[in-house]
């Protein structure tokens, strides 16, 4: 975060806003003059100032990142992108599932889904929301849906509506809890309100925050609220993947076996009801996750960066 630095010069006073921050390998300072006297709204200034410095750094490397995505999408054989994509429904049902206590392996995953067969000795609960959530990945791969409540209630029931029934597709209107979390949902009274709230603020962020970030904030938003009975993660997952593809961003895998920093993300962010912390671990995921991309986006000469 950035500090507040004070030039003296005789008897006057003049105070600057100054974020010291490490990018590419070299660290460097953004400053803002603040005037004669610290205004009120210094945090409104922080905030806008560390705003500036993820629009030099973090969005405009996403930007590029979705440049050379775009241009590989339109020059890919179209039997190449339909392999890759279904390398990634397969690794994304089984991560996504995984977190949440499937036990299905990623080979078990594998087979299921692209072979049809079912693993021994494994819950039919597990296999059938492995299939259901691939068939509906699948769907949204190829024509991302609107995230709004209508589309939101659709996914919960085509995922869960042989398994989990009695929530599948329905608001929550019960208390629960979150496994390894201090952090305690709302009451099933405020759900609602908080969700519609939440997609109406979303909308309007349409134009004015990244989609990065905004993809971002709606993910620790909507699992802050955690508006279902079971399958928040795996809903709020899918959505923040819709939102990146909405834009024209590659969609990320947040893995299994690296779930430990989402965790401590999401924590983080939900104990301090700030998404920032959130969303400043999903840069860094995202940009590291999505690096391939920049080795083939455009160089700021207009050539391709090696």
């Amino acid at each position: 975060m950035s500090a507040v630095r004070t030039l003296a010069r005789g008897s006057n006073r003049y105070y600057y806003l100054v974020q010291t921050y490490r990018w590419e390998g070299a660290v460097r300072r953004k400053e803002r003059y603040l005037g004669t006297t610290l205004p009120g709204g210094l945090e409104r200034e922080r905030e806008s100032l560390e705003r500036d410095v993820w629009g030099e750094t973090w969005f405009r490397s996403f930007d590029r990142i979705r440049a050379a995505y775009q241009n590989r999408l339109r020059t890919i054989p179209k039997s190449v992108l339909e392999q890759e994509r279904e390398e990634f429904i397969v690794d994304f049902t089984y991560d996504t599932n995984r977190i949440e206590g499937s036990t299905l392996s990623r080979e078990e995953t594998s087979n299921l889904l692209t072979r049809g067969i079912s693993p021994p000795s494994r819950p039919m609960r597990d296999i059938r929301e492995a299939q259901l959530h691939a068939q509906l990945l699948r769907r949204l791969v190829s024509t991302p849906e609107p995230v709004d409540l209508p589309h939101l209630l659709s996914w919960h029931r085509a995922i869960f509506g042989e398994t989990k029934p009695d929530i599948a597709g329905r608001i929550r209107d019960f208390e629960v809890g979150i496994r390894r979390s201090h952090h305690l949902p709302p009451s099933s009274l405020e759900v609602r309100p908080m969700l519609i709230e939440l997609l109406r603020r979303t909308g309007r962020q349409a134009r004015s925050t990244h989609p990065v970030e905004r993809a971002a904030s709606f993910h620790f938003q909507f699992e802050h609220i955690h508006p279902f009975g079971d399958g928040n993660g795996r809903i709020g997952r899918l959505a923040l993947n819709v939102l990146l593809s909405q834009a024209g961003f590659p969609m990320l895998n947040i893995r299994y076996g690296r779930r430990g920093g989402y965790y401590t993300a999401l924590e983080k962010s939900s104990l301090t009801s700030s998404a920032r912390p959130f969303v400043l671990w999903f840069f860094h995921r995202y940009h590291r996750d999505q690096r391939v991309w920049l080795r083939l986006a455009p160089s700021a000469k207009g050539r391709r960066t090696l």
